[in-house]
This record gives structure tokens, sequence and C-alpha cells, in this order.
């Protein structure tokens, strides 16, 4: 075999190893629901901590909801773990949680395994949720 051979065939399977790896890695794919209006932007972050939660992200991704007030989105390639997932709806795309009257009214925000608290935000350990094989759904809904 010559040597340019040799190299086409390193370099196909240097491109194709990492995306099998990928493909054997922990995921989440995070379905927001009932976002309205249908302007603005969602954010979603992962919080891979109790002490991060709320603080730190590990990991954040962002876009347009559909026309349908849906937004989905997926993060690949996480070790195996407890996550905590939260979703925002900048309605007005000023950059913050604008929280209304007295924390009322305001935009909408949610929570994974759909805990909705009252007065205060849920411990780390009320959302939380097992990542352990590559597709993981997680659905918020911020109705």
């Amino acid at each position: 075999m010559n040597f340019s051979v040799f190299l086409r065939r390193a370099t196909a399977c240097s491109l194709l190893v990492p995306g099998l790896l990928l493909a054997e890695l922990s995921g989440i794919e995070v379905r927001v629901a009932h976002i309205s209006p249908v302007e603005g932007t969602v954010e979603v972050s992962v919080f891979d901590s109790a002490d991060a939660f709320m603080r730190e992200p590990f990991l954040q991704q962002s876009g347009k909801p559909s026309e349908d007030g849906t937004f989905a989105t997926r993060f690949v390639g996480l070790p195996d773990g407890d996550y905590a997932v939260v979703a925002v709806h900048d309605a007005n795309g000023n950059g913050k949680l604008d929280a209304g009257f007295l924390g009322f009214g305001g935009e909408k925000f949610g929570y994974s395994n759909q805990v909705k608290p009252w007065f205060t935000r849920p411990e780390f350990e009320q959302v939380k949720i097992s990542v352990t094989v590559p597709d993981t759904v997680v659905e918020i809904d911020l109705d």
C-alpha cells in the first residue's frame, strides 16, 4: 500500500471514530411546549450538580420558538449522571427574565420533572434527572 492510500484511509477513520464514540454517549433531548407569545428566544440550561444549580450552567442552548409554540434542542456526549434542566422564555428579547409584579405575570420558565414551585425555586434534588442512555427526553411545559 502506498503512502497516499494509507493517508486517505487514516483520515477517513479519524473522521468516523469521534462520531461513533458520541453515538454511544448519553444525551438529553429537551422539548419545551406552550411558548406564548411566539416571539423572542428560549434558553435551555443544563446543570450538572446541586452546587452549580441556578448559578453556573454546565451547558446552554437557545433559539427562537417555532410557530406552533414549541422549541426543541439536544445536548449530546454527556457523561452519565444527574442533571437539572431549566427553560426560560425571553419573550421580549432583552436578555433577562422579567418576573412581573410580585413575581407573577412575567416571562415564563420551567424545570425538568415539570416541577412548579410556589414562591421559591426548587432544589436540585426535585428537578434532577438521571441520564444514562443516548436519548433521555425532558419535556418542559411553560403553561
